[in-house]
């Protein structure tokens, strides 16, 4: 916790601590600080803490409110609890007036959920990030936007970003027309002229050829030309 603030002490109780948002006042006489957490809750806020860290000889337990400690417990609970009887035998007493629900109207929109809190309330501050490439707080290195000659300026070494690699284009279609135009030009018979026969091959046969040939020009976009 302690790495997190710079400590700069002007006597043995009072110190500023700063942090890389804010900047606070310790007293740890007094067991204030600017934050008001310590004012609150009644334990020392993590700005007390690291001032009490530095400190030789003082127990963080001593810093911590009476309130919390055994002996006030016990003492809260050290004098007699009454019991209480049944509600149906309590004594029925006649006011001379009843008392209604307060006459209210239901503001406009929608109700708030949210608490009202104290203006000396604590606020609470958000994690700042550091970015791994160039070493500076608010941003992550996703978003890091410093050039690469600022960055080796600074002495932080930066690894350059790799280019993404691009996927190959899907081309099933073409060796799917390719590998259909091997098997029918492999398996083509002679065929004569207009006849529409062939030797060892029938009719129907050659006809289906004839149709087969067609579809794969067309596919590669080239002419269709019947053998001689």
């Amino acid at each position: 916790m302690t790495n997190e603030f710079i400590i700069r002490r002007s006597d043995d109780m009072r110190a500023e601590i700063t942090s890389p948002t804010h900047r606070f006042v310790v007293d740890l006489i007094a067991r204030e600080c600017n934050c008001n957490r310590w004012t609150l809750t009644g334990m020392p806020c993590s700005h007390a803490t690291a001032l009490i860290q530095e400190i030789r000889g003082l127990d963080i337990v001593e810093c911590i409110d009476p309130s919390y400690y055994t002996e006030a417990y016990l003492a809260t609970y050290e004098l007699r609890v009454n019991p209480l009887m049944d509600r149906q035998l309590w004594e029925h007493v006649e006011l001379g007036y009843t008392v209604l629900s307060p006459m209210s109207r239901r503001p406009r929109g929608r109700p708030k959920k949210k608490r009202i809190k104290d203006p000396n309330e604590a606020k609470r501050t958000k994690r700042m990030h550091k970015c791994s490439r160039c070493g500076n707080w608010g941003h992550h290195k996703s978003s890091c936007k410093e050039s690469l000659q600022a960055i080796e300026a600074q002495g932080t070494q930066a690894l350059p970003k790799q280019p993404r690699k691009q996927q190959p284009k899907c081309r099933a279609n073409n060796k799917k027309a390719t590998s259909t135009l091997g098997t029918v030009e492999g398996s083509q018979p002679h065929v004569e002229g207009g006849n529409q026969s062939a030797v060892g091959v029938s009719s129907q046969d050659a006809i289906t050829i004839q149709m087969n040939s067609k579809m794969v020009a067309k596919a590669n976009n080239r002419p269709w030309k019947t053998s001689a």
